[in-house]
């Protein structure tokens, strides 16, 4: 007979990753808590994959996605961008 094995622990406090990635409002702050590394090249690699996966899904609807430092700060942006940037 096989022991059973523990439940797994599920963490219900805020996430503690050094670096989030949230989608974006309309106005450029924070919306959903989409993911987090412990790494700022993990954390671009999904918002990356979130970004493409809403432009597979729907290219009009001007997503965005951002991602945080542990101080707050924003070192990744993707998504919209300024009308005056010339193509």
């Amino acid at each position: 007979m096989s022991v059973p094995e523990e439940p797994v622990k599920q963490d219900t406090g805020p996430p503690q990753h050094p670096f989030k990635v949230y989608t974006m409002n309309a106005d450029d702050t924070k919306n959903t808590f989409v993911g987090g590394s412990y790494d700022n090249i993990s954390a671009v690699t999904i918002a990356c994959a979130i970004w493409t996966s809403s432009q597979n899904y729907n290219p009009t609807t001007g997503f965005a996605v951002g991602v945080y430092d542990d101080t707050d700060t924003v070192i990744a942006f993707l998504g919209r961008r300024d009308e005056e940037v010339s193509p």
